[in-house]
């Protein structure tokens, strides 16, 4: 399977027919795509779920990360034809809540010791780039467990 960052280096109507393909899929705070604990995944903010203001602005996709126990989680972000932001969140804040962590290209979105529970990343356009900016990029997390300390030793 190629990366989206290959895929992406294409003609117009090439991208707008991946972005097309890709805005078929639910991507909001109603319904936000699954992501699993060191995993990878390809999507587009186009037509997703739109944010004005703040760390969050212009479309975005929203991402359901789910932790079953404290990890510490680095988020980074790859496009080539918009500058993408990250932010991680609380579940159910979508876009009104703080960031927990933020990020772009080129400088991960980190989060030490991340309590288990059910957490949203966002993706949309960097706050610097062209206002309504979207694409095709790869979201990818490294989650490492965070050693819990029990009466009988570590877990």
């Amino acid at each position: 399977m190629k990366s989206i960052r290959s895929m992406i280096r294409c003609t117009l109507g090439a991208a707008c027919a991946l972005v097309a393909a890709a805005g078929a899929r639910a991507q909001t705070c109603g319904a936000p795509l699954p992501m699993s604990p060191d995993s990878l995944v390809e999507a587009t903010s186009c037509g997703g779920q739109n944010f004005a203001g703040g760390a969050l602005s212009g479309p975005g996709a929203v991402f359901d990360f789910t932790l079953d126990h404290p990890s510490s989680v680095t988020f980074g972000v790859a496009a080539n034809l918009f500058d993408p932001s990250v932010c991680v969140m609380v579940a159910g804040d979508c876009g009104t809540g703080t960031c927990l962590a933020t990020g772009e290209a080129g400088a991960p979105a980190t989060v030490d010791a991340l309590p288990g529970g059910a957490y949203w990343v966002i993706v949309t356009a960097s706050p610097f780039d062209a206002p309504g900016a979207c694409g095709a990029f790869e979201l990818m997390n490294d989650t490492q467990a965070a050693d819990t300390i029990l009466a009988n030793g570590f877990d």
